[in-house]
């Protein structure tokens, strides 16, 4: 489960056409920070209390603290799943995380008209454009279909992950990535072919 070679790889047999990545790039930061903001919008805001070190901790940085909600206990997952995945990744991901996650939970609460309706438009628009790019670029149906838990978990560390092997982060690592989900993506299409009749 912790595997990264296994999550990367067939999430990544997904998302082998360059645009379809592109369009990822751009839209599942988008639904990320959509969906924390409706989750936070549309359920309950303090579902917990922060242990004393967290909230000290949590003082200590710049901006308002996450709310206990919903959203920040998929945020903490997501970000404890990548840190088992890879610890150097993880790291470099988590202020990120942060980020979005105190920003989209003070847009849904700070006041703004409509904020919740922008959020679901938004939220809605970056969907199509994933489907567009699964159905016209990639020419196969998108990972959720296939593993629903996996398509919303990983894919925020799979663009992420992009970023920076085109930044030269683990090279090997890349190439062994990019050899798998070739495999991967071979298999696939001899299995789509049609089996021949004696």
């Amino acid at each position: 489960m912790f595997d990264i070679r296994h999550e990367f790889s067939k999430y990544g047999e997904y998302h082998a056409n360059k645009i379809n990545v592109a369009i990822h790039m751009v839209f599942v930061p988008t639904i990320l920070w959509c969906s924390v903001g409706l989750t936070t919008a549309l359920t309950p805001q303090h579902l917990f209390a922060y242990p004393k070190p967290v909230s000290t901790a949590l003082d200590w940085l710049p901006g308002p603290n996450p709310l206990p909600n919903a959203s920040a206990i998929y945020v903490l997952g997501c970000a404890l799943f990548y840190l088992a995945l890879d610890q150097v990744a993880g790291l470099l991901i988590a202020p990120l995380l942060y980020t979005i996650l105190v920003s989209s939970q003070e847009y849904a609460l700070g006041g703004s008209p409509g904020a919740t309706k922008i959020l679901l438009a938004v939220f809605v628009v970056a969907w199509a454009a994933q489907f567009v790019g699964h159905g016209v670029f990639e020419r196969r149906a998108p990972a959720l279909l296939d593993n629903l838990m996996q398509a919303l978990v990983m894919a925020p560390f799979f663009v992420f992950l992009e970023v920076l092997f085109a930044c030269g982060y683990r090279p090997d690592l890349h190439r062994q990535l990019r050899s798998e989900i070739g495999t991967r993506i071979l298999a696939f299409r001899r299995s789509q072919k049609p089996s021949k009749k004696d």
